[in-house]
């Protein structure tokens, strides 16, 4: 039996940007490292599987924190077993909508006057065997929310903050020598 999916659809569904008023370049921490979360829903008469699908990163010292989901509307012609389902759901699914999440935090992150923050990518196959492998304790982690694989992280902008520093002092330095004519 050959499955068919179909991406039908793409939605934002929640796209949160916040600078870090608390925020120190000098102990910045270089690196983004996402918090992963997925969420889906099958309607079986219909033949539809709504995939939600996000990245936010909330803590650490950064100049800037976000959440960014989406979710997309796959149809498949014939319901495969509830394995099938569920790869599908957090590999295959998941790895069709991450160009859209990550584009949405490059624009954010550019539109607030940051370098593009572009994410690295992600390896679903990888980050499903160690969401599978991890212990399941319900009182310390939701199974929605998990860490990216530390294989991959996304890179920051120290270079953004050291140009912002530069063009300063450059126009500090424009202004002192005009006052000084």
């Amino acid at each position: 039996m050959q499955l068919k999916m179909k991406f039908e659809d793409f939605k934002l569904i929640k796209a949160n940007f916040f600078l870090n008023e608390k925020y120190n370049p000098s102990e910045d921490e270089g690196e983004i490292c996402p918090d992963i979360y997925m969420d889906n829903d099958l309607n079986e008469k219909e033949h539809e599987l709504l995939v939600s699908f996000g990245l936010r990163q909330l803590t650490g010292n950064h100049a800037y924190y976000y959440e960014i989901v989406g979710a997309g509307l796959f149809f498949i012609d014939q319901l495969p077993e509830e394995r099938i389902i569920k790869q599908l759901s957090t590999i295959n699914c998941p790895a069709i909508l991450f160009p859209y999440i990550r584009e949405t935090i490059a624009d954010l992150t550019r539109r607030a006057g940051f370098e593009p923050l572009h994410l690295d990518p992600i390896n679903f196959i990888e980050y499903a065997k160690l969401k599978d492998d991890k212990p399941k304790d319900k009182k310390k982690e939701s199974p929605k929310k998990t860490k990216t694989p530390p294989k991959k992280k996304a890179t920051r902008k120290k270079k953004a903050t050291r140009k912002k520093k530069a063009t300063r002092k450059k126009k500090a330095t424009r202004k002192k020598k005009l006052k000084a004519k």
